[in-house]
């Protein structure tokens, strides 16, 4: 969930989490939390916590039943650490031994993941020590209430023992506080933390102008320690424009917005969070171009406003979380007249050949979402399929209503925009609440393409327009993406699974070969004219290894030339 739904404020339980950073001689170290529940009321052996354990491929903190200090107004509490019925979820649940009474008291200590170059890519949401500070997501370290209700969340930082040039930041504010937040149990597992030499953009200003020279608000503020490079420093601004316009688009009242960023051994990617996100970057990432940059800024901003929740059968729905995402990284920053005609282009047909030419074309979204973290081309399904299925839909329903143009919203933005405000309001929505949305434009069929879409039946987008009613889609036939070797070799930096005659076996690449280096392999998955960039080192003998990560076959993919 990227951001929380509105609720009642009557009611309200108070949830206050005091930090303590702790320091060696350099940077922070470790953090200590005080935790305090307001009269849970909760009964014997009855869960009164609720603590994720991992996402995605990311082992959360560890904590066993003696790492936490609990008590209330009667005394010691024993808390004991039981698994939901669930086997397949994460979750733990945290038992009380008797009914408690009064304020429900935790104690604890964190330390940051110990992280090196075989450490898997994944979800940003572990705590991690970068240039001297702390960065990560709650759900890493923090439990989070059992009862579903209304909290009054309030975080405070103490930073009496911190070094001078400390200073400490929330999702919802900057400390050392208290700041506080209402909103249901998830608003402190799922909101970012840092503390540390916190640089930030802007500074003392308070507005600044946009393009056409018009005031703005600055609602929106970046974070991150040490040096950033030179291109991610330059688009800061990028942010700050981006969301009072996304807020205007989704008719949303959030009032503030904070962009973290951190440094990483490697890896560039972001992790949306409430109303705010996590970048990170790594020594490689200052090659990463202008549009790369605003494609991912968008993204990860579009996760804070839109979202749909899970299946019965544990599937997410990120053919829409993340195409919706993905969909929007490339329509708005051109809509709103941040970014030209030519980045729009540029995005939407690196998104349809992506699509177009992955060796996954037909697989299933419950395979892809198994094998998201261990396969090159399963991770790209949910945003390249989602996009390409909501740029269908949006023709469709562009055609059927004859709203073309970019003036204004079109039937997609509509129900794009309503599914986000009640999904605010607390409506868990599921596939089902789209289909409903599609119906009354699109007939009782829409159901039945909807599935074969996720099954991996590949769409046909030879009737397409693209905004415009004369934007049409041409067809090409492009090499199909292959990277020649198992992408387990990145982690385990050793070569393995070569493919016999594939470019990267042509190229030199061996197994048994030690990964030295290697580029960004994403940057070949939307690129028809990047190499992978490998250094290697066999018996010895170091080489530079680069080929053009593509079969000898071809496949047919959809582009905007206009």
């Amino acid at each position: 969930m990227n951001y929380c739904p509105e609720r009642p404020l009557k009611d309200t339980c108070t949830l206050k989490v005091t930090i303590t950073p702790h320091f060696n001689a350099d940077s922070a170290d470790r953090l200590s939390i005080h935790l305090v529940l307001q009269n849970p009321r909760c009964a014997a052996h009855h869960p009164i916590f609720f603590f994720e354990t991992y996402c995605g491929n990311v082992p959360a903190h560890h904590y066993d039943e003696n790492s936490i200090i609990a008590l209330d107004a009667a005394g010691p509490l024993h808390l004991h650490f039981t698994k939901l019925t669930n086997p397949d979820g994460p979750d733990q649940e945290w038992r009380v031994d008797r009914d408690t009474v009064g304020d429900v008291q935790l104690r604890f200590s964190v330390s940051p993941r110990n992280v090196d170059i075989t450490t898997p890519i994944g979800p940003r949401v572990d705590l991690r020590r970068d240039q001297g500070g702390l960065i990560g997501n709650g759900q890493w370290f923090l439990p989070r209430p059992a009862k579903d209700r209304v909290y009054r969340n309030v975080v405070e930082w103490d930073l009496s023992r911190a070094p001078e040039g400390t200073s400490a930041v929330w999702s919802f504010g900057e400390g050392p506080g208290p700041v506080i937040k209402n909103g249901g149990p998830t608003v402190i597992a799922d909101s970012v933390f840092m503390v540390g030499p916190i640089r930030s953009y802007p500074g003392a200003s308070s507005s600044s102008a946009d393009s056409s020279g018009a005031t703005v608000a600055l609602s929106a503020k970046v974070f991150w320690f040490g040096e950033l490079p030179e291109n991610l420093q330059r688009l800061n601004r990028y942010n700050i424009l981006l969301f009072p316009k996304l807020v205007d688009f989704f008719q949303s009242a959030g009032a503030s917005y904070r962009i973290f960023i951190r440094r990483a051994i490697r890896g560039f990617g972001g992790r949306g969070c409430l109303e705010s996100y996590v970048l990170e970057y790594d020594e490689l990432s200052w090659k990463e171009t202008d549009g790369e940059l605003v494609s991912i800024f968008s993204h990860e901003m579009v996760h804070s406003f839109s979202m749909m929740g899970p299946e019965i059968d544990g599937y997410e729905n990120d053919w829409f979380v993340e195409g919706i995402a993905q969909f929007y990284s490339i329509y708005l920053p051109y809509r709103f007249g941040l970014r030209g005609e030519d980045y729009f282009r540029d995005g939407l047909n690196a998104s349809l050949q992506t699509y177009g030419t992955s060796p996954r074309i037909g697989m299933d979204v419950l395979d892809s979402q198994r094998e998201f973290f261990d396969d090159w081309y399963a991770e790209m399904i949910p945003y390249m399929r989602g996009c390409a299925y909501l740029l269908q839909i949006d023709s469709r329903l562009r055609k059927k209503t004859r709203r073309f143009g970019m003036d204004q919203n079109s039937p997609l933005d509509d129900i794009v925009v309503h599914m986000a405000a009640r999904f605010r309001r607390g409506n868990q929505l599921q596939a089902r609440d789209w289909l409903e949305y599609l119906r009354p434009y699109l007939g009782e069929d829409v159901a039945q393409e909807f599935q074969d879409m996720l099954r991996g039946k590949p769409l046909d987008l030879s009737d397409n327009i693209v905004i415009h009613e004369n934007w049409n889609l041409t067809p090409r036939m492009q090499e199909i993406l292959e990277f020649g070797f198992d992408k387990s070799s990145i982690n385990k930096r050793v070569i393995s699974g070569v493919v016999p005659e594939s470019r990267a076996a042509n190229a030199g690449l061996e197994d048994g070969a030690q990964l030295l280096s290697m580029s960004r392999a994403g940057l070949c998955s939307t690129s028809l004219s990047t190499n992978l960039e490998l250094f290697v080192e066999k018996e010895g003998v170091k080489s530079h290894i680069s080929y053009w990560p593509r079969s000898f076959n071809k496949a047919r993919v959809w582009q905007l030339e206009k």
